[in-house]
């Protein structure tokens, strides 16, 4: 399968400290991969050098063939784009005009969003079930309903690609829910490659095709969730101890303990 986003020999670091570290990864057409790794791995890192929002200091990118630090702006924001962690919960937007932000990379300078611009518009609110909303500022929206406008816009983008930073951070559990299951559509309904960086593991096992783990900025594990989500992944990666058992063909898992809890009882004896 053709892959679409790759990257080779990634090296990230500043003041003599090594956040990613030799980082190589191979992204397939139409997949849904989660990032997924202790706090401080890298893993936002390496969603920012794969959207050359930093550049590495050393290794490449190819964004659907070509080096992405070659490509101009416009090229790639039509084929890739990123929700951060965050937006700013102030902008004084209305929902429509925050999807309209997704077409600017298929305008010309002089151009408005009109005509097929404004049908790509109407096409990400109704893929994003917020055609209803989109006249309210987004400063009165629900969290989950916040979020399903800036991926709004991102669908308005017609990318090939998304990439999410932790994109059901915030949220509660039904509101998470919503926003993995209008990420799984897309990918499924609508041919968009999404690669997330999670922290629920559950949530990644459930809706990912691969999970790609990373410890200590660099890649540890990768593979289905049934192939990496084991025991001994638990221990080695997060430091604790779990049991892993199927759940509709996918593995969850529940946390025993922390794996050195041992070790305290016996400083305490």
């Amino acid at each position: 399968m053709e892959n679409v986003l790759t990257s080779e020999g990634l090296h990230f670091g500043y003041h003599n400290r090594n956040i990613v570290e030799n980082f190589g990864l191979s992204i397939r057409k139409g997949e849904m991969a989660s990032i997924v790794g202790p706090n401080g791995s890298g893993k936002s890192t390496v969603l920012r050098l794969l959207t050359r929002l930093v550049r590495p200091n050393k290794g490449i990118v190819y964004l659907e063939g070509e080096a992405i630090a070659l490509m101009n702006t416009k090229q790639v924001a039509r084929k890739l784009t990123m929700l951060p962690q965050t937006q700013d919960p102030n902008l004084d937007l209305t929902v429509r005009d925050l999807v309209k932000q997704g077409r600017h990379p298929h305008l010309k300078w002089y151009e408005e969003c009109r005509n097929e611009h404004e049908d790509a518009v109407d096409w990400a609110l109704q893929m994003t079930d917020m055609t209803k909303l989109q006249h309210r500022s987004l400063y009165t929206l629900s969290g989950g309903e916040r979020q399903r406008a800036w991926i709004a816009m991102a669908v308005a983008q017609t990318p090939h690609t998304l990439l999410l930073d932790e994109p059901t951070t915030y949220l509660d559990v039904a509101h998470q829910l919503e926003v993995m299951e209008l990420l799984q559509f897309l990918n499924r309904k609508q041919g968009i490659t999404i690669v997330m960086v999670m922290h629920d593991l559950n949530q990644a096992s459930r809706y990912s095709d691969r999970i790609i783990a990373m410890k200590d900025g660099k890649l540890v594990s990768q593979g289905s969730p049934a192939e990496v989500f084991l025991p001994d992944f638990f221990s080695q990666v997060f430091g604790i101890e779990a049991n892993v058992y199927e759940d509709e063909g996918k593995p969850v898992y529940t946390p025993r303990g922390l794996a050195i809890s041992r070790k305290w009882e016996e400083l305490h004896v």
